[in-house]
């Protein structure tokens, strides 16, 4: 049997489960949390989140994705990098083919080999040519990143997930892993407990933040919550992307909250796992990342 036939058998039961998902009856985030509305009155998925850990080793997607720099890749710059996505048939997945989800069209992920230094970042849509996108990042370390593609395709609208890498050029440094649940940044304390469930199969996070006095810090909303969190495998694998169970949803820019939030994190297997907290404080202008490390 050929290269060819070889590679079309393969790819058939992924085309054919794509459809089949595809084709299951669903309202807007009734397979997550309750469907929401921007400030523009446009439908926001409430996706991508989920407690699952979702590896990309045993899950494919029939989508395809070129991803190359236009720049040099070096450390300490803001580097471009043009995305091409393409649906199963060839055609441009365009910006009007993709869903918003907690208000934006694609969340990328790019995290680090070592795992201490992740960034999320919305990739804009080319403003002659369809299918392609584009977004700029400066690498803290030279080595390998990971780079993840989170986005829901209208026509499905289920969650859609690619991967790619790229390598930055010079000597491997990066700061040593932490293995810590409190973290200072900014004249903030930042604290992150965790305990199994009752079932024994998920972990329960509480995040809370804090200034010198020990009092709760005001949070304000980031992407439709009022916190992110993102947890890696030490393999990168793949990833979680988990919202805080309360009801919060911010339901204007000038929402806020006070006191611990909690997650709900279902880990794919035991070991070490590093979770980055995304949270924008009142009295800060840019969003803070926070990185905690956790023993299953």
């Amino acid at each position: 049997m050929g290269k060819v036939s070889k590679s079309l058998l393969i790819g058939v039961p992924f085309v054919l489960i794509y459809f089949i998902i595809r084709n299951l009856p669903v309202e807007p985030c009734d397979f997550l949390h309750e469907e929401t509305y921007n400030e523009e009155g446009v439908l926001d998925y409430c996706g991508p989140g989920d407690s699952d850990f979702v590896d990309l080793t045993t899950r494919k997607w029939p989508l395809k994705l070129k991803f190359r720099p236009l720049d040099d890749l070096k450390t300490g710059r803001d580097i471009r990098f043009e995305i091409d996505l393409r649906q199963f048939d060839g055609s441009p997945l365009k910006a009007e083919d993709i869903a918003l989800s907690h208000t934006k069209k694609i969340h990328l992920l790019a995290v680090h080999q070592s795992l201490s230094d992740y960034q999320h970042i919305h990739p804009e849509p080319d403003s002659l040519y369809d299918g392609i996108w584009k977004f700029s990042m400066t690498p803290k370390y030279s080595g390998k990143y990971s780079v993840f593609l989170d986005f829901i395709p209208i026509r499905s609208p289920r969650r859609v997930i690619l991967s790619t890498s790229f390598n930055v050029i010079g000597n491997e440094t990066h700061e040593q892993r932490m293995q810590t649940s409190t973290y200072k940044l900014e004249g903030s304390s930042f604290k992150l407990g965790y305990d199994k469930s009752e079932d024994g199969d998920n972990l329960e996070l509480t995040l809370s933040v804090t200034d010198d006095q020990n009092k709760s810090q005001i949070l304000e909303p980031v992407m439709g919550a009022f916190a992110h969190m993102v947890a890696f495998d030490e393999k990168l694998k793949g990833f979680a992307h988990l919202h805080p169970n309360e009801n919060t949803t911010p339901i204007a820019k000038d929402a806020s909250h006070t006191g611990v939030l909690t997650f709900t994190f279902v880990p794919p297997s035991k070991g070490r796992f590093r979770l980055w907290a995304q949270c924008k404080l009142a009295q800060n202008k840019n969003e803070i990342f926070v990185p905690f490390d956790i023993e299953i």
